[in-house]
């Protein structure tokens, strides 16, 4: 089972090593609660069947003068636990964003690139800013998450982050991976539409707006996309992520559970569909 979208954000030792982290998870990501060791975040995966997990950083030098966790301490988690694959991300009001990222995919060895438009205050489809940023990715094939939809965090800007903006920028690169996380919620039928007309879009279930991920996930891909069009349309499109730690993984892997599904395409959303984007199948 692999987590595409986890935010190593309340892990002991990395607030040991920077002590500026504190204020920027706090104040800016909005997650607040005791860190934690290395060691809680490792048993979580094991108790919840997670084989491999996707740790994301948010570079939101420009718009908040800090990251939530830099490429290098990405990178460090990596090297420590290899069961961990590393995202970069960059910020695309800044010139250097492009090189910044070739550096740390081809010098860090970081595997994609997460971009949160809320929180970063960049626009998705700006060809000045945004696109240069979006070509360097497929220069280094390497794909995108990209949070869309509702932001929990305080100083996050929802608007800013709506799925539909995306279409010129997947209409534009082809060859782009996109994963709009959260399947854009509120704006599920904008991520729908672009996920059904573009086979180089994904969503990932990490969806969690009222009561519990059972609840949100059963609202989100029963009710307003439908089963049938998961199963029929959107099979190797869909893949799983808990948004750890805002919500537990375990919570997220019975909701998946609870909807049904075949082995078959249980199998697809927990393991196969993510393994292809991530290229694990060529490790």
């Amino acid at each position: 089972m692999i987590d595409i979208h986890t935010h190593p954000v309340d892990i002991a030792e990395l607030f040991e090593a920077d002590p500026s982290l504190a204020a920027a998870v706090d104040g800016v990501f909005g997650l607040h609660g005791s860190p934690q060791p290395m060691a809680t975040f490792i048993a979580k995966l094991d108790a919840s069947g997670i084989d491999r997990a996707v740790v994301l950083p948010i570079d939101c030098t420009s718009a908040h003068s800090c990251k939530i966790l830099s490429n290098e301490a990405i990178a460090g988690l990596v090297n420590e636990y290899p069961r961990l694959i590393g995202f970069a991300s960059v910020d695309p009001n800044l010139e250097d964003a492009p090189a910044s990222l070739e550096a740390a995919v081809r010098t860090l060895g970081l595997r994609g690139l997460k971009l949160d438009p809320a929180l970063q205050l960049f626009d998705i489809d700006d060809e000045t800013t945004a696109f240069p940023v979006y070509e360097a990715c497929v220069r280094l094939k390497i794909p995108v998450l990209i949070h869309c939809g509702l932001s929990w965090a305080p100083k996050g800007r929802s608007s800013r982050a709506q799925p539909l903006r995306l279409e010129s920028v997947v209409h534009a690169f082809p060859q782009l991976r996109v994963v709009i996380a959260h399947c854009g919620f509120p704006w599920v039928s904008d991520a729908l539409m672009l996920a059904l007309k573009y086979p180089n879009v994904y969503l990932d279930t990490a969806v969690i707006y009222s009561g519990t991920p059972t609840d949100s996930l059963r609202r989100v891909l029963a009710q307003d996309i439908g089963l049938e069009v998961v199963d029929r349309s959107l099979h190797h499109q869909l893949v799983f992520g808990s948004n750890f730690p805002r919500v537990d993984h375990k919570r997220v892997v019975a909701a998946v559970r609870s909807l049904g599904f075949s082995e078959w395409l249980e199998n697809r959303i927990f393991h196969a569909n993510a393994a292809e984007l991530l290229g694990l199948e060529e490790d």
